[in-house]
């Protein structure tokens, strides 16, 4: 058996995930939540003193938090402060901030945005000095616009309305000054092109410090990551759906011998590089803790071949921003038609390719040369899916690869013979389901 060489990373491969789940408000007549106990019955009490009449507890539908209160030190000494999201109208939410005073919550500052849905809420040092600011965004006046709102745990409220001018944002240390900056993500307007745009905090208030400009096809931003693009780069890495519904990727990130914001894939014209018809996402594949980007292109296949039953292949890049450069880190095979991967070992990465063999099947043959001409020649694996709800597994003579809630995935090793034969091992370990709209 062959040393295993690829390490599967199911956690972190995913398919993008657009929308997201609305909350459900009574209209008019708002109620006010069951009475809760402790800490947070104590944050609701604080609310009913606030309002004076009923309300309506609101959750946030993306991000780390989803609670509609958040106990968190926001201060640093070690105590929790209370965050807490509601509406009493059903036309805005109301964002509490509680403070700890002996035993018992006293309010410390109150803001508002103007919608009754909340997207986020994220927690920020915006001014380096050790506390956390709350942020919280949401819809703004169309589909494309998003308000976001500051509160300062001391009782100061900053806040800043980027309606008409933000789509999206990330929150991160771009210019690694030991302070958190905010980066808002414009899309076209009609009169100006995507935009992204640094702001920093000083003295209660944002400024704008930097901008660049974003791919002008842009359409949506699907899925932001902030972290290190290289060993000694951070940055915002950005996927996106363009014009023609398909995905691709930049990079955004502070250089201090502009100064300024650059975007070096679009500069440079890489991100079309990038372009893809599967919504594959960027992500740290090999837990390095630096952001890979995924390139997606068809497996080797010869002329006389029908490309719609050839694979994709993955090759998962970091950014090497000295060369201005995308390096290839690991390679996988992507079976986008029936929603999984499977990450190939060194000693495969460049003599394999893939077919759709079936309505639920692929096969993995050997790429080798006869002669002077490249072709596809032994068979090595199969792999098919099939519905959980009706498998019977004593009724199949393969092996299972994986499962999740709706498929049954098995294998087939048809050739374990000499240095590229497969393992069961190396099928298992490598293979990977992605969740998400293409996957079923």
């Amino acid at each position: 058996m062959k040393k295993h060489r690829v390490a599967a990373c199911a956690a972190v491969l995913c398919l993008l995930l657009s929308g997201c789940s609305g909350l459900s408000l009574n209209g008019p007549d708002i109620l006010t939540p069951p009475n809760a106990e402790g800490d947070q019955a104590e944050i609701q009490q604080l609310i009913r003193n606030s309002v004076g009449k009923s309300y309506e507890m609101v959750y946030p539908e993306k991000g780390e938090y989803k609670s509609s209160v958040i106990f968190k030190d926001l201060t640093g000494d070690g105590v929790d402060e209370g965050v807490a999201m509601y509406t009493p109208d059903s036309e805005s939410v109301r964002i509490l901030i509680a403070g700890k005073d002996g035993d018992s919550y006293r309010l410390i500052t109150e803001g508002a945005v103007p919608s009754p849905r909340l997207e986020r809420v994220e927690f920020a040092d915006l001014y380096g000095d050790g506390t956390s600011e709350v942020i919280v965004s949401c819809k703004g006046s169309a589909a494309e616009f998003q308000t976001i709102a500051i509160l300062s745990s001391d009782g100061k409220t900053a806040q800043k309305d980027y309606v008409n001018a933000c789509a999206d944002h990330l929150i991160g240390d771009m210019d690694s000054n030991g302070r958190d900056d905010l980066l808002t993500l414009a899309l076209a307007d009609g009169e100006n092109l995507p935009t992204a745009r640094l702001f920093t905090a000083d003295d209660g208030e944002l400024s704008e410090i930097a901008s660049c400009e974003i791919a002008s096809d842009t359409r949506e931003y699907v899925n932001l990551l902030y972290g290190k693009i290289s060993s000694e780069t951070v940055g915002a890495v950005i996927d996106a759906r363009d014009l023609d519904g398909n995905y691709s990727t930049q990079i955004i990130c502070y250089d201090y011998n502009a100064p300024g914001l650059v975007n070096p894939l679009y500069v440079g014209s890489s991100y079309n590089k990038t372009k893809r018809a599967s919504a594959i996402a960027s992500a740290d594949i090999d837990r390095d803790d630096i952001i890979e980007i995924p390139l997606c292109n068809k497996m080797d296949f010869s002329s006389n071949e029908d490309s719609a039953s050839v694979c994709d292949r993955i090759d998962w890049c970091s950014y090497n921003y000295a060369q201005l450069a995308l390096v290839t880190k690991q390679s996988a095979i992507l079976c986008d038609r029936l929603g999984f991967i499977l990450n190939l070992a060194p000693e495969h990465a460049d003599i394999v390719t893939a077919r759709y063999t079936g309505e639920n099947s692929m096969s993995v043959y050997l790429w080798e040369y006869k002669g002077s001409t490249p072709e596809r020649t032994t068979k090595l694996m199969t792999i098919k899916r099939y519905d959980r709800s009706g498998f019977d597994e004593n009724s199949v003579p393969e092996a299972i690869a994986g499962r999740n809630s709706a498929y049954v995935y098995t294998y087939v090793i048809d050739s374990q013979e000499g240095f590229y034969g497969y393992t069961d091992d190396e099928v298992t370990n490598n293979f990977v389901i992605l969740e998400g709209p293409s996957a079923g």
